[in-house]
């Protein structure tokens, strides 16, 4: 039995290599990783709200992505007055045409205040500018050392609003600002100190459709501001390899 040990031995070890090899010939090809296509644009630019009005967004179609991002952008530009807040109120409906399935997502009340409006100095005020020039810098300009968001309004082009945020300032002078203006701004343009930046995420399969509802008379006893606000979308899509 001893001299067949070693052939014995020798054949199981090369059956079992046959079966590995029979094995990994089966298997199917190592598939790749999926990559997503992820795509930001602009569904309602920069648009005026009045005080005690209603608007709502373009409806965004949700039905076709994996992942929704609502980005909703806002602020007050009415002088000196005492804003109790806007309500914004991102709503999804399961069908695609119709008004009577509206349901409520979420809602968020944002920018409780009193604003005021600074004139922007600088003539003009270029893209990438990290210093504003102000002749003032009372109220929201001055609150903390650093951080919020400050609007610019543009004088001359709606689009070229934006919002920037607040790094730091030199009393009655200038406030400092991160990463520098996007657009450039005309003499007279203004700055606002109360402003919002918010993120909703859709969860997937909540229905076909959504927008957003920006409800600026939530505040009741008539002292609600003016303001100006604007949404944009990321979504991802072809999750495919």
């Amino acid at each position: 039995m001893k001299k067949y040990a070693g052939k014995i031995m020798r054949w199981t070890l090369a059956s079992l290599c046959l079966v590995v090899i029979g094995l990994i010939c089966l298997m199917p090809a190592h598939k790749t990783m999926a990559v997503p296509t992820i795509t930001s644009s602009i569904i309602d630019d920069w648009a005026a709200v009045a005080e005690a009005a209603t608007d709502e967004s373009t409806a965004i179609d949700i039905s076709g992505n994996y992942a929704t991002a609502i980005h909703i952008q806002a602020f007050l530009d009415l002088d000196a007055t005492a804003h109790e807040g806007t309500e914004f109120v991102v709503q999804v409906s399961g069908f695609a045409t119709g008004d009577e399935d509206w349901s409520d997502l979420t809602k968020f009340v944002a920018m409780v205040g009193t604003c005021y409006e600074e004139n922007i100095n600088d003539n003009p005020l270029a893209a990438t500018s990290t210093t504003i020039l102000l002749s003032d810098t009372e109220a929201g300009y001055e609150l903390v050392q650093k951080g919020g968001w400050i609007a610019i309004e543009d004088s001359v082009a709606a689009a070229a609003n934006e919002l920037v945020w607040r790094t730091g300032f030199t009393t009655d002078t200038n406030i400092t600002i991160l990463d520098g203006t996007t657009n450039e701004h005309a003499t007279a343009s203004n700055c606002y100190d109360i402003a919002m930046s918010k993120t909703i995420t859709i969860p997937f399969g909540s229905g076909y459709r959504a927008r957003v509802i920006c409800n600026n008379g939530y505040d009741s006893d008539g002292t609600a501001c003016s303001l100006v606000w604007k949404v944009g979308k990321t979504v991802t899509t072809d999750m495919e390899e």
